[in-house]
């Protein structure tokens, strides 16, 4: 006799939602580094929450410091839309006309390796594996409440770019992995008009075991965007190197 499929509303415990991983882009991974607006410089730290390629989606924390005097630490909840056969790079909202998306990818040298290949109408490109993620990050809330701060915003995004060093020892050294199978901002927190922003690329179909994938093994690169902030606020961050293996899942 066959087995039933278990019903997600009731029976939760066999049900496992699998984050996955393409080298330093897993849950857990961490990017330290810098947000500038202007003459101003705040230190910025990110944190992947979950990743799935398969949607073309992942989410994290933002934490960024000495934004505002009364709140020398802000942490905010983003979620992002990775660039490939789903999300093209035309952003159609977010106030984002195709001048502003060409202006703002055009900051990434990476973007003018892959330009010519994009496809309209939405400007996509095929998922695959590659050393290049480019992503757009949008923050949407503050944790862990969600009161409002003075000089905080949530109305503008950030295009982000991710580069894998793939040739470091480190990084060839992984293995691509899945969960369940077997081995193998953005409102950018500033004070007046400046926002906070962040950026990211599209990851292929693969997973590798992110934990032991030291820096410099990946940088990543941002500009925000909102028509009324101050352009090209930059974000710069380094993947920090663990030591150990992480696991998270959704119940």
């Amino acid at each position: 006799m066959q087995e039933s499929l278990p019903n997600p509303s009731v029976d939760i415990t066999r049900l496992r939602v699998g984050s996955q991983t393409y080298h330093c882009l897993y849950p857990g991974a961490t990017f330290t580094g810098s947000q500038t607006c202007g003459r101003n410089s705040y230190s910025v730290t990110v944190t992947i929450v979950d990743v799935d390629l398969s949607s073309s989606f992942l989410c994290g924390y933002l934490c960024i410091c000495g934004v505002t005097e009364d709140w020398p630490e802000l942490t905010t909840y983003f979620d992002g839309e990775i660039m490939g056969n789903r999300h093209g790079f035309l952003t159609q909202k977010w106030e984002a006309s195709e001048q502003v998306d060409m202006s703002h990818w055009q900051q990434f040298p990476a973007f003018h390796y892959v330009r010519n290949k994009l496809k309209r109408p939405r400007l996509t490109m095929p998922d695959r594996h590659r050393d290049t993620i480019f992503m757009r990050w949008k923050e949407r809330f503050l944790i862990p409440d969600h009161k409002a701060v003075s000089g905080l915003s949530f109305e503008g995004f950030c295009y982000v770019c991710m580069e894998f060093n793939l040739w470091s020892p480190a990084s060839t050294a992984l293995s691509v992995v899945s969960e369940g199978s077997e081995t193998s901002t953005s409102t950018l927190l500033t004070p007046g008009r400046c926002h906070r922003d962040l950026s990211v690329q599209r990851a292929g179909d693969g997973s590798p075991i992110g934990p032991r994938c030291p820096a410099p093994a990946a940088t990543i690169s941002g500009f925000y965007y909102h028509p009324k902030s101050e352009p090209y606020q930059q974000l710069s961050l380094t993947h920090v190197a663990q030591t150990f293996s992480s696991t998270f899942e959704f119940r």
